[in-house]
């Protein structure tokens, strides 16, 4: 259920008031009629800060303040925004920035969701870092060197018609392939990967420059400077390469090494590290069976007893999916199930595994974590005795 904060008194544009009407609507929603807190999403409403108006130049401030009293007040709940309403009358190319600033902003201070159009923002590292100070001067009103904000923000894309981005031109075939996963950028792909393949080894080449692209990229979605589209088309990118490579890579066909049961626990949808990991193993020897995405407990272990698993290997990218893999250890040690287990995932720590996981499973020592595929391969040679 989504919750404006607005009342008989029109909307909320205070701090204050956006307080008062988010604690009503709380108070009605969960209290009165028992709606469950994380069902609640309260829009704590946006408004333009570029009229000029002295009282519209604090509206970004109330909203970023409001989100981050919000979070803290009512943890349970969810935090919605039109987000495109801070930069209603600005040029397309100011709108861009601004609003991908402001996402940012919104994002640190605790709002969960956002109302935009994935073609209307861009990662912040990729922002100018003159339009982005200016775009944070106008959002928190500071002024600087008698410069008023909205004027010096508005004559900076006085004629800007597209947005300037960092971005520099790869020196070498190994930064550029580097950069194509950072940027998401699958045109062109084949022929660096063409390239680069006089040079290196398809293995190599997964090993080193895509997953070291794929790193930055982690980095920049946990440090907030990347939001999850571009992640997405990261992910993307990584796969078509991945696509390409794999049927020039020299397969190992001799006796396989082990069996391992791979699949995307319940609820999640996310496959590239998985099928990474499939690719790696299985070019080593292993025999791999990918059961793909969104599997429950129940198919796992079917396929395990099936195929007579050396190891069990279960993924997720999602924060609920670690909770999914320590419930599904839980489960295995009630059904007195002692296989091997490798974990691994985006929102995976070896802290988490290693005291939260271990701790839920009949044998603690038969849990691990892979950080990544080759670490999955290294772990696979452990089980296997190798």
């Amino acid at each position: 259920v989504v919750a404006l904060t607005i009342d008989e008194n029109g909307m909320a544009k205070t701090v204050a008031d956006k307080m008062r009407v988010a604690q009503r609507l709380y108070d009605f929603a969960v209290k009165q009629h028992r709606l469950p807190a994380h069902d609640l999403l309260f829009d704590p409403l946006t408004f333009t800060i570029c009229t000029g108006m002295e009282d519209d130049r604090l509206h970004g401030v109330h909203t970023l303040e409001a989100i981050a009293q919000i979070a803290k007040t009512f943890p349970e709940c969810q935090i919605l925004l039109g987000l495109s309403n801070i930069s209603f009358g600005l040029k397309p190319a100011a709108r861009y920035v601004l609003n991908s600033v402001f996402l940012h902003h919104a994002q640190q201070r605790g709002m969960t969701a956002a109302i935009i159009h994935v073609s209307k923002i861009m990662p912040l590292h990729k922002i100018d870092p003159e339009q982005r100070e200016a775009a944070e001067d106008l959002i928190f009103n500071r002024q600087r060197e008698g410069k008023d904000s909205l004027l010096w923000f508005i004559e900076l894309f006085k004629d800007v018609n597209t947005v300037a981005t960092v971005k520099a031109p790869p020196a070498t075939i190994e930064e550029a392939l580097k950069r194509r996963i950072i940027d998401g950028n699958k045109q062109g792909l084949v022929d660096d990967l063409r390239t680069a393949l006089e040079k290196y080894s398809p293995l190599d080449i997964i090993n080193t420059f895509l997953l070291d692209g794929m790193k930055v990229v982690g980095e920049l979605f946990g440090a907030g400077q990347m939001q999850l589209p571009f992640v997405l088309q990261a992910a993307e990118t990584m796969k078509a390469a991945v696509a390409f490579l794999e049927p020039l890579m020299e397969k190992n066909t001799g006796q396989q090494k082990g069996t391992l049961v791979l699949a995307t626990v319940k609820g999640d949808v996310h496959d590239i590290g998985k099928n990474l990991v499939d690719i790696i193993l299985t070019n080593n020897g292993y025999k791999v069976v990918n059961l793909g995405i969104k599997q429950p407990l129940q198919n796992i272990l079917d396929a395990a007893k099936q195929q007579a698993a050396d190891a069990i290997g279960m993924s997720g990218l999602l924060v609920k999916s670690t909770v999914i893999m320590r419930e599904n250890l839980e489960e295995m040690k009630r059904l007195g199930i002692t296989t091997p287990v490798l974990l691994g995932g985006a929102a995976l720590t070896r802290r988490y595994v290693e005291n939260e996981c271990r701790a839920s499973y009949t044998v603690p020592e038969n849990v691990h974590y892979a950080k990544d595929a080759f670490a999955g391969l290294q772990l696979m040679k452990q089980i296997m005795g190798g």
